[in-house]
């Protein structure tokens, strides 16, 4: 296996707290700028198997201030990362499909500092399809039971399956994600859902 292949393993206990640490983190680092921060992704979905990636999702009000957000993260010591700056297709959702411009996809993409475990730092625009996207799935995936299992199957099969074939993991979980997405859609609507409050934001030092 390749050293940056990452396996999916069972749900580990401690991701939670190092979600919420790593959240204060980034909300701390960048300061006025977070509207919100949270631990979103497989790894804060209790009971969910995963990549030993924390994902981090930074809400600003706009990507227009990127130097000075680039700024405020480097003097953190994250590293900013130009590649992976575009969700693209949200796990199987294409734009067009989701009546969204190409901006609500656009994004900021950090890793942790030099020596410091796996992080991945989204920095997404506030109302952007990639960022509410981002805390509905995550939500409803807490909620409901059946999904939350029948997805940790899937994973842990696919992961098996794909073990030698990076991409395809990748590949082949992105219709999956799009089903989970719309079967949220229908839960959101409901429950009325919300997004549940940030594990992290900007406090003065006051």
């Amino acid at each position: 296996m390749s050293k940056d292949r990452i396996p999916v393993i069972a749900h580990q206990p401690h991701w939670a707290a190092e979600g919420h640490d790593w959240a204060a983190t980034v909300a701390e680092a960048l300061g006025p700028q977070a509207l919100r921060v949270d631990h979103v992704g497989s790894t804060a979905v209790p009971g969910l198997p995963a990549k030993d990636v924390i994902d981090i999702q930074a809400t600003v009000l706009r990507l227009d201030d990127e130097d000075e957000l680039t700024a405020r993260m480097r003097a953190a010591g994250f590293r900013r990362k130009p590649a992976r700056e575009r969700d693209g297709a949200y796990d199987g959702i294409e734009a067009a499909e989701a009546g969204r411009g190409s901006e609500d996809w656009r994004k900021l993409f950090f890793r942790e500092p030099e020596g410091q475990r796996r992080v991945h730092v989204h920095v997404r625009r506030n109302g952007a399809a990639n960022n509410t996207l981002s805390l509905l799935l995550r939500d409803f995936l807490r909620a409901d039971d059946a999904a939350r299992d029948s997805y940790a199957d899937f994973k842990l099969a696919l992961w098996q399956a794909t073990e030698k074939t990076p991409k395809s993991y990748a590949r082949i979980k992105a219709p999956y994600i799009a089903m989970a997405l719309r079967a949220a859609d229908t839960w959101a609507d409901n429950t009325r859902w919300r997004a549940t409050a940030p594990d992290a934001y900007w406090r003065s030092a006051e």
